[in-house]
């Protein structure tokens, strides 16, 4: 399984990719701060925040092709169902049903899962457990559970169905291991178990306290949060170890994979504004990746939290890399280890914006993770405008010798609204 909000673990990554497979995504704490060397000073060329020039229509600026994530031809749950299991004693049982239920009402479930063909949501009658909840338990422990409680000729949970998500939802201060801990490596991931005469998929969430999420997000938030990501991704990749879905991005783009995930919340979900409440809803929840909107050249990341435009920074690439062996080939720059090159860093946006935005090269292990950088990133400058050309230097530090590729992040910010765009150098 993978999961989010801290880099997953890549040979489980890599050796899903080489099978063309995928495993199941999660909701993970971002841990540590990415720093790069970026000198200030806006942009001076192209067509600016204003329009075309001679005061014509608005042109965006040329850019890279936006990722798509791809069906690796499993099915979708084209009738959702939710069966919400908690314990009792959950003090925030009342919210989790009423945030369950209002999924059903806003557009949140169709703008997230629609246009992969899943159909709306049907959520089930909560089931309470009665018994105290454990200080620590395995991943196999809720797969026996699933197992015991939706099998046999009266199947305590009602007959194991295919098409309804089995959702975890633990209470502060229940631990899960599942290749991590969880509240200190993820706070939710969604996988497939075998129950009753076949599989079904089942989300685990965890009540990590909202400082997990960041300091402006409450304990009910960061539930819902990681429940809306985990039923998004587990409705458009359900059966992610046998017959996955909506699990990977396109060739082209493989690094996303590598790096965020490749499900279609994974892809939003390092966004500084990727928690929103809806339009018409109470409850936050996570934005999540719309092909479509990408392949329009607009925000990707949807439901969108403000009317501002769309921008942001994609770089120039010049080669096509052979990552740890994964085929076929994805787009990057190939530079060995101690060796420098520049790149066109081209800005872009749908509609002029207030004014020039930040552009911060982020390197993918020292901002994901917090651990030591693999690259050196280094901007001529840091502020620019649609239409813009900026020149990154790429200095390879390090190898990565698990995913055989350094990825790194282009950051663009305006006020509150951030775009990412993700690049690769391989060796």
């Amino acid at each position: 399984m993978t999961f989010l909000r801290l880099f997953s673990p890549g040979g489980a990554v890599l050796a899903a990719l080489a099978v063309a497979a995928c495993s199941g995504g999660g909701t993970m704490a971002t841990t540590g701060a990415a720093t790069s060397s970026a000198s200030s000073g806006a942009g001076t060329g192209g067509g600016g925040t204003g329009g075309g020039t001679g005061g014509g229509p608005f042109v965006p600026g040329t850019h890279a092709v936006l990722p798509q994530v791809v069906s690796l031809g499993g099915s979708v749950l084209k009738s959702p169902k939710v069966q919400a299991i908690i314990y009792a004693s959950e003090p925030k049982a009342v919210d989790i049903d009423a945030f369950l239920q209002e999924l059903t009402t806003t557009t949140y479930w169709s703008q997230t899962t629609a246009e992969y063909g899943v159909g709306p949501l049907t959520v089930l009658p909560t089931i309470k457990r009665k018994e105290a909840p454990p200080a620590t338990l395995m991943d196999l422990d809720l797969q026996n559970d699933l197992f015991t409680n939706t099998s046999g000729a009266t199947p305590t949970w009602g007959t194991a169905d295919p098409s309804t998500i089995y959702l975890f939802i633990l209470p502060p201060g229940t631990i899960i291991d599942a290749q991590g801990s969880c509240c200190t490596s993820f706070d939710g991931y969604h996988q497939e178990a075998t129950a009753g005469t076949g599989s079904v998929a089942y989300g685990v969430v965890c009540s990590c306290g909202g400082m997990f999420d960041g300091p402006n997000i409450t304990d009910v938030q960061q539930v819902t949060v990681a429940v809306s990501h985990e039923l998004v991704e587990a409705a458009t990749d359900p059966f992610v170890q046998n017959n996955p879905a909506f699990g990977q991005t396109d060739a082209a783009d493989i690094v996303w994979t590598l790096g965020a995930g490749g499900e279609v919340a994974d892809m939003c979900e390092f966004n500084a504004n990727a928690f929103v409440i809806p339009a018409g809803g109470k409850y936050m929840v996570q934005q999540s990746w719309s092909n479509a909107a990408a392949k329009a050249d607009k925000d990707p990341c949807v439901p969108h939290p403000s009317n501002a435009p769309y921008f942001g920074a994609t770089a120039v690439l010049p080669d096509m890399l052979h990552v740890n062996g994964v085929t076929p080939k994805t787009k990057g720059v190939k530079l060995a280890v101690g060796m420098s090159a520049t790149v066109d860093v081209q800005l872009f946006s749908d509609a002029p914006t207030k004014g020039p935005f930040k552009v911060t090269p982020l390197d993918f292990s020292q901002f994901s993770n917090g651990g030591s950088p693999h690259l050196e990133l280094t901007l001529d400058k840091n502020m620019g405008n649609n239409g813009d050309t900026l020149k990154l230097t790429i200095k390879v530090l390090v190898a990565d010798a698990m995913l055989g590729a350094e990825p790194f992040f282009l950051s663009s910010t305006l006020g509150q609204d951030e775009s990412l765009w993700m690049g690769a150098v391989g060796n």
